[in-house]
């Protein structure tokens, strides 16, 4: 199975703008898939399940302040018994010395074990203390918040998905991402896939064919395996579609192939040649066998992908593998 490296960047984006639910932000597509799915269920009863859920948080801070304390009690208690221990045996051996020089070295010792019998007996509850403390100020916030974490709670998920209606389109394209990279994640455990890869570049650049800056481009996915070098777009088109719309496509192709370019041309030295990038364009609602772009861009459905990538000829040893991982890895997003 191949190496998976980040998300998405519609993904990233959805999840950047969701609100916590119930004081847990969501991590993956999934988790959003499921959100929308059960929407009506998590709004009627947020305000139940934040309630609930800020009574455990209180209970839980209650619980462990009072197991402190209890420690910081069997500490004292022990502490005690061994500093007097020490003291009532110095008595002893005053009582049985019949030296006066003895006797007098032994109650210096024990006026001073008894000077510091306080401090030896409640100084190393010092750290335990200052946990309670803190844990004190917690559960006044817990306290202090409370009635308003309830009342957000409905708002808060109200407020996720009117952003996720507003950004469907995102949605859309999320899904289709993931379509693609669960399709990619049966390669062989010699390819990675480098999803939401962010290309930033300090100095400006340009398409060369037109004014078009290059300082910033996403890429979702890249695919790097023995077999080369693979800038895989997604397009929840159906093939005539895609042949309708072959300009706009070339030219997001070609930048992205570009900014990809120019940033291995930072990293390899200026007598090595950058890895040859090919171009996909998968298309989730079909098209015709062997439909291509151009000779630089090939058209193919989701079920060819995979053969498509691995039948070509071997030209990436491991160690320019492993190069590529790392130079692309480094501006992984997320």
């Amino acid at each position: 199975m191949a190496h998976i490296h980040g998300i998405s960047g519609s993904t990233r984006f959805l999840l950047d703008g969701t609100k916590p639910l119930h004081g847990r932000k969501m991590t993956t597509l999934a988790e959003i898939t499921q959100f929308m799915e059960n929407y009506p269920e998590l709004l009627a009863g947020a305000a139940s399940v934040e309630e609930k859920r800020q009574d455990e948080i209180i209970h839980t801070l209650e619980a462990r302040e009072a197991e402190l304390n209890r420690e910081i009690a069997a500490g004292i208690e022990q502490r005690t018994k061994d500093v007097y221990t020490r003291i009532l045996a110095i008595n002893d051996q005053i009582e049985a010395s019949e030296s006066f020089f003895v006797i007098l070295w032994l109650l210096i010792r024990f006026w001073g074990a008894n000077r510091i019998s306080s401090l030896r007996i409640h100084l190393p509850s010092t750290g335990v203390r200052w946990k309670i403390w803190k844990l004190k100020r917690e559960w006044e916030k817990a306290i202090a918040t409370r009635t308003r974490s309830v009342s957000s709670a409905s708002r808060d998920i109200t407020a996720t998905m009117r952003f996720l209606e507003k950004n469907r389109s995102y949605l859309i394209g999320a899904t289709a991402e993931q379509q693609v990279v669960g399709v990619l994640s049966q390669l062989p455990d010699d390819y990675h896939i480098m999803s939401g890869v962010d290309l930033h570049r300090f100095d400006t650049a340009y398409w060369w064919q037109r004014k078009d800056e290059i300082r910033f481009q996403q890429i979702d996915p890249v695919v790097i395996g023995p077999t080369g070098l693979f800038l895989i777009g997604t397009k929840n088109w159906s093939g005539a579609d895609i042949e309708l719309k072959t300009g706009d496509i070339k030219r997001q192709v070609r930048i992205a192939s570009q900014a990809l370019w120019l940033y291995m041309k930072d990293e390899y030295r200026f007598y090595e040649r950058n890895p040859k990038i090919r171009c996909i364009i998968v298309s989730l609602q079909g098209s015709h066998p062997d439909l291509r772009i151009d000779k630089e861009i090939d058209v193919i459905t989701l079920d060819r992908l995979a053969e498509h990538i691995t039948k070509r000829e071997k030209i990436l040893s491991p160690m320019n593998i492993e190069r590529l991982t790392h130079v692309i890895s480094f501006n992984e997003a997320g």
